[in-house]
């Protein structure tokens, strides 16, 4: 037995305990943040074995807990469950069911609390910090809805690098409005004029992308680790899919929480075969992590 089956069999056997005692439907807030013992058990048992390799690049820490979270579950909307009592936004930390930016930003957050030798604690602040405006959780308007923004907030942070330019990048001309253009698919969303305010401040600053025509040529320069982040074709929306590239052989393929398999897997095709597949795609972004 592998130690990550074993991991996973004990985290199995802590939900299911959780859920006999009443606890599994609503998972308890506890220091500031909603999560479950399995999710912790898990995050800790991911954190205990980068520890052993905490003298790694970052990017290749994101890797190995990516690799440690396959199989996990794609689970969409795990953010936007209404808080019990309708209460105010909450940080919730899970790894047992994931959906592509949570998988991504988990990986991250995973990898810069092993290198810091931090615990479950440490990885809460570093996810508060990454997926909150300047780190406040208080409204639903105050988390980063937007890849774009999510990414140019890491930047800021001094987490991550967009090297889409770099690698031939364009200017990309699409308005980011998705979200106040459909509030319908949004219950949550409390402060429409908040969102607004957060797709002006993202269409006040140029974007960049290489398109699918030209992604041949950014493959060579494409590095293990680093974040994809695909663009959509949608109207206002800014990125349909974000996954971890793992360059192997000279082919890059996707670590992701995949929508197709609807868990956590290594993609069997190369990102080229991937973007071929997808008419809703225009092309990619690539952040790299520090």
């Amino acid at each position: 037995m592998g130690r990550w089956t074993t991991i996973l069999l004990t985290v199995m056997a802590l939900t299911v305990s959780a859920s006999a005692c009443g606890q599994g439907a609503a998972p308890p807030a506890v220091r500031g943040w909603v999560t479950t013992p399995a999710d912790s058990l898990l995050a800790e048992a991911v954190l205990a074995d980068l520890a052993s390799h905490a003298g790694d690049p970052v990017p290749e820490l994101m890797i190995r807990a990516g690799k440690a979270l396959e199989g996990q579950p794609y689970v969409a909307g795990t953010l936007d469950e209404r808080p019990e009592g309708g209460g105010k936004e909450e940080l919730r930390i899970f790894l047992t069911r994931t959906d592509c930016i949570i998988f991504v930003e988990t990986c991250l957050a995973l990898a810069r609390t092993a290198v810091q030798g931090g615990g479950f604690q440490m990885l809460a602040d570093e996810i508060r910090q990454s997926r909150y405006r300047d780190g406040r959780v208080e409204a639903y308007a105050d988390r980063l809805h937007y890849t774009t923004e999510w990414a140019r907030q890491g930047e800021a942070r001094g987490v991550l690098k967009d090297v889409t330019r770099a690698l031939g990048g364009e200017r990309l001309d699409r308005p980011v409005h998705y979200m106040s253009a459909h509030p319908d698919s949004y219950p949550l969303m409390d402060d429409p004029d908040a969102i607004r305010a957060a797709e002006d401040r993202i269409n006040s600053e140029p974007r960049y992308y290489v398109p699918k025509s030209k992604i041949a040529g950014a493959l060579k320069d494409i590095r293990t680790g680093d974040i994809i982040c695909l663009v959509s074709a949608v109207d206002g929306l800014d990125i349909a899919h974000v996954g971890l590239a793992l360059v192997e052989n000279g082919e890059v393929r996707l670590l992701h929480a995949s929508t197709g398999t609807m868990n956590v897997t290594v993609d069997s095709r190369t990102l080229q075969e991937y973007l071929r597949e997808r008419s809703s795609i225009t092309g990619i972004q690539v952040l790299r992590p520090i």
